[in-house]
């Protein structure tokens, strides 16, 4: 790889990683590099990981040494049960030598690795290990994606407080759906200048690259 990882996680579940990976394929793509994708560990998987292989078709656009790859080699753990993996994988053991051999198998092949995390950081994996860990596992810079609804303060500041903790290289986003208008209203007062995953995708790419250097 030419640059560290990027590890993209979000305040919670549903709030936009999946999106936002596959944006930053694009826009990174668009800047020549081979883009590489990596989901640890993937719940509620019945036939096949669905966040895995929308990330795996959107990479093979922008890196041809994927071509080769399947859902597995981008989700190396997978679970039936949609849940925090400690739950999810019930007497199991994670198998980290897995991840590992997958993410280098990836990092071969990649100028740089995007890291999907499940859920938030907090995400409990184990009895000893949580979703956080991953960055520190794979030396990563990270990506914050937070939800533009009331209450995103709160839940932007806990993880952002558990980043600057843990003395990671982070920067963060905020993925707009529909409620643009009264985030302007109820939020933007406190934050006064934010960076908009629909908006400002090659700011972001940018500012993501620098901390990699």
């Amino acid at each position: 790889m030419k640059y560290r990882p990027i590890f993209i996680t979000a305040t919670n579940t549903d709030i936009g990683k999946t999106y936002a990976t596959c944006k930053l394929i694009v826009e990174l793509g668009k800047k020549g590099l081979h883009v590489g994708v990596f989901k640890p560990i993937e719940t509620g998987v019945v036939d096949y990981p669905i966040d895995g292989k929308l990330l795996l078709e959107t990479a093979k656009q922008y890196n041809p040494n994927l071509k080769s790859f399947t859902c597995k080699d981008i989700v190396p753990v997978q679970y039936k049960l949609p849940a925090a993996p400690y739950v999810s994988k019930g007497n199991e053991k994670i198998d980290m030598k897995a991840i590992h051999i997958a993410f280098e198998k990836m990092a071969s092949v990649s100028d740089v690795v995007l890291i999907e995390g499940a859920g938030g950081l907090m995400v409990p994996l184990d009895e000893k290990l949580y979703m956080y860990d991953f960055i520190k596992e794979f030396d990563a810079v990270t990506l914050l994606v937070t939800h533009a609804n009331l209450g995103c303060i709160n839940d932007t500041l806990l993880s952002g407080n558990l980043l600057d903790s843990l003395h990671v290289e982070y920067e963060w986003c905020v993925n707009f759906r529909d409620n643009k208008e009264s985030f302007t209203k109820t939020t933007l007062p406190y934050y006064k200048k934010i960076i908009s995953l629909q908006d400002d995708i090659k700011l972001l790419s940018e500012n993501l690259l620098k901390l990699l250097k």
